[in-house]
């Protein structure tokens, strides 16, 4: 009945926009996107269809992590990871197949899929763009299923600003008046001509527990350490940019009782991590412009149980660029990446090299033209790669896009073909997840195959104004198709698995077919706002069963409630997600999916005090829904969230 009353309401949104009989307002500022096409363009005016989260709505909604911004997207899944980070799919491509960018640059994660979203500083973000769908052509193997850009904003100002923000895991502490704190901090100052910006992010997570009976905790205590230092500098007709980032970041967690002693196995994990990144980009020449990025990662960790640790080492480099041509009516964008890394893994307690060095580089090019006529564009790309070890592999894609003004009303058309590709990484190949303490391992496979997909989409968006000018409506509606073969997923082993741990490896899915549809409406007042998503997803393998963790149903729904008089901002928003598959067994079969549909309510308040002093409040999960974990290690399959509900309060000085 939920999901037959919000398909209603949405499906009678969308008539709206075609029969109101006001025009849209002209006076209203248009977002600016670049993830598209790599190229600056109007949002109406993307022949690829992007979503964007402005700075304003992030500033609203992300005190605590982007994921909450992205809970605001239609057909975007966003789930906390056991582990760390948020793993975060779309059109039925889980993490691995997602990339995450910083300004055009990919946020690599080296040994998982898991977007670490606290890492990522809300304060300094102009936007979020999001493509769903295939989009390897222009952003490489690991775009498989979209791709999230976060620009940062762009200033000279000198400024500074802490943020503190303060917690609790409501009924769930491990112990009594447990609190968890995090502290923020942004300054941004010319220094001898160059501009440079400092973020820090410090987190003090104390974990949570369930069952307070049992040595056992359901989640890690946490200490992070994220630290960011950047200058850029225009010369003249070219600027640089430095940046470096380091990670330091401490897990424990209590295992169970050693067997006849008084100690305690627990799980820990101490990661450390080094990036350095150098650009350069032209800044005169706009109708022709280029840029050059370098990378180089340094992980080393040292994770699993207290008995059986292990110690690994990754490294990897990249460098990437691109050439903007303006050839008529048609823009050309070339570029190419060369990348490299590579893996060890030691277990000291038995002095055994498990993964000796392993390694491997790729060469990508690619090459997209874009013909643009007043109402109409045309677009075209192909991308080849060869990897050390898996050889030559190739994508193209076409899209086209048709803009329809009418009298009352915009609406913008838009299709797409296309290949896409992905290679398995080391962390597929030869690593070992042991997490033993969070109750699975995850071992790799040596023996894993490219994947591939081909893909068709198409949606149409509208906009107009309704209630005689007095507010903007919008409704979307897109439908997708994919085709895919040698998907790599993780399935149980049942040979190496016991009642206490699960063993997962990753293996090559020879066929499976994913689509869906989303419908997204929102409505923009003076003073609310209403937003309404409903997403549907079918993701079957070549045996007609269902692929793992993968919603069918997902419906969003949010509120914002500006009190001008007190600068007081509201936002309550719901999800609700249902029909998701559980863990394929290593024969083939699979549980059936029952009653794992679920709900969660969020509230946040926001209010600024003075021009420089604001303070927040918000409750996460309001009604506590999280997962049983004695049921998840039975036969019963909960998809319902890790985390249980968290009251959190925050404050934000501006000097």
């Amino acid at each position: 009945m939920y999901i037959k009353a919000s398909l209603s309401a949405m499906i009678l949104a969308l008539p709206i926009t075609s029969i109101a009989q006001t025009s849209p307002d002209s006076n209203q500022e248009e977002h600016i996107v670049v993830t598209g096409t790599r190229t600056a363009k109007l949002l109406s005016n993307s022949p690829v269809l992007v979503d964007v989260i402005d700075g304003e709505t992030i500033a609203k909604i992300s005190h605590g992590t982007l994921a909450q911004a992205l809970n605001y997207l239609p057909g975007v899944v966003v789930k906390r990871s056991v582990k760390d980070g948020y793993n975060i799919q779309m059109q039925g491509f889980d993490g691995d197949h997602v990339l995450v960018l910083i300004n055009g640059q990919p946020v690599i994660s080296p040994t998982g899929s898991s977007a670490d979203l606290d890492q990522i500083p809300a304060d300094n973000i102009e936007q979020i763009e999001v493509i769903r769908g295939a989009a390897s052509v222009m952003y490489g193997s690991s775009a498989m299923g979209g791709v999230i850009n976060i620009i940062t904003r762009k200033s000279d100002e000198s400024a500074l600003k802490v943020d503190y923000d303060i917690s609790q895991y409501q009924g769930n502490t491990i112990e009594d008046g447990d609190l968890n704190h995090t502290v923020k901090v942004y300054a941004n100052e010319n220094i001898i001509g160059w501009q440079t910006q400092l973020s820090a992010l410090v987190i003090d997570d104390q974990g949570f527990d369930y069952d307070s009976e049992t040595v056992s905790q359901n989640a890690a205590s946490v200490d992070k350490t994220f630290i960011t230092l950047g200058a850029s500098k225009d010369h003249g007709t070219i600027e640089t940019s430095l940046k470096y980032q380091w990670l330091d970041e401490k897990k424990l967690k209590n295992s169970t009782k050693i067997p006849n002693q008084s100690g305690i196995i627990y799980y820990q994990t101490d990661v450390t991590k080094h990036q350095l990144d150098f650009g350069l980009k032209s800044t005169k020449n706009q109708k022709s412009p280029w840029q050059l990025n370098a990378t180089h990662i340094n992980h080393q960790e040292v994770s699993g149980q207290s008995n059986s640790i292990r110690d690994t080492s990754i490294k990897l480099s990249e460098i990437n660029g691109q050439k903007v041509f303006q050839l008529n009516n048609i823009e050309l964008v070339t570029g190419g990446v060369i990348h490299a890394d590579k893996l060890h893994q030691f277990k000291p307690v038995d002095n055994i090299i498990e993964v000796d060095d392993k390694s491997r580089e790729s060469v990508e090019l690619f090459a997209q033209g874009n013909w643009i006529k007043s109402n109409y564009q045309l677009l075209a790309g192909v991308r080849g790669q060869y990897d050390s070890d898996f050889g030559q592999h190739s994508a193209i894609r076409f899209s086209a896009m048709k803009n329809f003004k009418f009298e009352n009303s915009t609406m913008q058309w838009r299709a797409g073909i296309g290949q896409s590709y992905r290679v398995p990484n080391l962390k597929e190949r030869f690593y070992i997840f042991d997490h033993s303490a969070l109750g699975y391992q995850v071992l790799g496979n040596e023996d894993l195959q490219p994947e591939t997909a081909e893909s068709i989409n198409s949606s149409i968006t509208f906009n107009t104004s309704v209630f005689e000018n007095t507010a903007d409506l919008q409704s979307d509606i897109s439908v997708h198709y994919s085709k895919t073969e040698q998907l790599i997923d993780s399935v149980i082993d049942d040979e190496q698995s016991t009642s206490d741990l699960k063993v997962y490896q990753y293996t090559n899915i020879s066929e499976a077919t994913i689509h869906g549809f989303d419908i997204s409406s929102e409505l923009k007042l003076t003073d609310w706002q209403f937003q309404l998503n409903y997403s549907y997803l079918t993701s079957e393998d070549d045996n007609n069963e269902r692929l793992f963790s993968r919603p069918r149903h997902q419906v969003k729904f949010n509120i914002n409630y500006d009190i001008d008089a007190y600068d007081i901002e509201l936002i309550a928003y719901a999800v609700y997600q249902a029909g998701e598959a559980v863990t394929k067994q290593a024969d083939g079969t699979k549980k059936d999916v029952k009653n794992n549909e679920f709900t969660t309510f969020n509230i946040l308040m926001n209010q600024s005090i003075t021009n420089n002093l604001s303070w927040r409040f918000s409750i996460d999960n309001l009604l506590n829904e999280h997962q049983n974990t004695s049921i998840n290690s039975e036969t019963t399959f909960d998809a319902r969230p890790i985390s249980s509900r968290t009251i959190s309060a925050g404050i934000s000085y501006q000097f």
